[in-house]
């Protein structure tokens, strides 16, 4: 990136934490850029998300909300050919006192830059509020994983048909979980339909993703104290458009925001720290 946040060139790998032997981490950033950091002997490298966990590179803490990108203290770690400046991760505890954590998403939604609600999906969605531009509330929502371990690890399974989009399907379980309560009641609904012929066996993964889609929505709106009812996306397009759709369904409006949030953010965060050249 330029010193004015102009992107120059990206590069991906899977390269994620999981997928490092041996702590590797200083090897694989160097087969991703060592040329680059070899042609500009000040260039600044800021680094956010899980490899800042405690499996990453080197563990930074958690930070507590209210928090505005410029509040995020850049850990240094030295551990490489130059200094490595690390994003800390952000905390909440709810009402109960329970804590809940994110590495990573801070940094796309400081990315996305705008005050309201943000929604990142995926394995484990986050759902978050930004106000007078400082992070005030999140929630953590094991969507994806749990729609993985229902799918080949319990009978719902069982009665599942191919992986293809149904979107009558969809719609129907978006619908049935935000309309109610009693998730665990609703789940067996995915059998029980499919069992009386009301919904095709191919429709029940669909339907299944839907009904759990569609209780997070209805889970996140009723935590957060706030009544906007459009909500950006960050994440992947394609994934993406399943939650516009279900929250379309729920009766909500939503948007995709653009790529680059990550690389947006983590300028925005090294710009407020002072480590990039003026």
């Amino acid at each position: 990136m330029t010193a004015d946040g102009t992107i120059l060139a990206e590069r991906a790998a899977e390269a994620g934490i999981l997928n490092i032997q041996n702590g590797a981490f200083a090897d694989a950033l160097e087969d991703m850029a060592g040329d680059w950091l070899a042609a500009d002997s000040a260039m600044p490298i800021v680094a956010s998300g899980m490899i800042g966990s405690r499996q990453g590179w080197t563990e930074v803490p958690y930070l507590e909300l209210p928090t505005a990108a410029a509040d995020l203290t850049l850990y240094a770690h030295a551990g490489f050919q130059r200094t490595i400046h690390f994003v800390p991760g952000l905390a909440l505890r709810d009402k109960d006192g329970v804590p809940d954590v994110m590495r990573g998403e801070e940094t796309q939604i400081f990315g996305a830059s705008a005050d309201g609600m943000y929604l990142l999906p995926g394995s484990h969605s986050k759902w978050a509020l930004v106000e007078a531009g400082r992070i005030t509330w999140f929630a953590t929502f094991m969507t994806g994983e749990l729609f993985a371990a229902l799918k080949d690890h319990t009978i719902l399974g069982r009665m599942m048909s191919g992986s293809g989009n149904d979107d009558a399907a969809f719609a129907r379980g978006a619908k049935y979980g935000f309309g109610g309560s009693g998730t665990l009641q609703r789940l067996f609904s995915a059998r029980t339909l499919a069992l009386f012929g009301e919904l095709p066996e191919s429709g029940v993964a669909a339907y299944l993703s839907g009904l759990l889609i569609g209780t997070e929505i209805a889970e996140a709106r009723a935590l957060v104290q706030n009544s906007a009812d459009m909500i950006t996306i960050i994440g992947n397009p394609d994934l993406g458009q399943h939650y516009l759709a279900a929250l379309s369904h729920c009766g909500l409006r939503g948007c995709q925001a653009a790529e680059g949030a990550a690389a947006r953010g983590q300028w925005r965060i090294a710009k407020a720290a002072g480590i990039l050249a003026s």
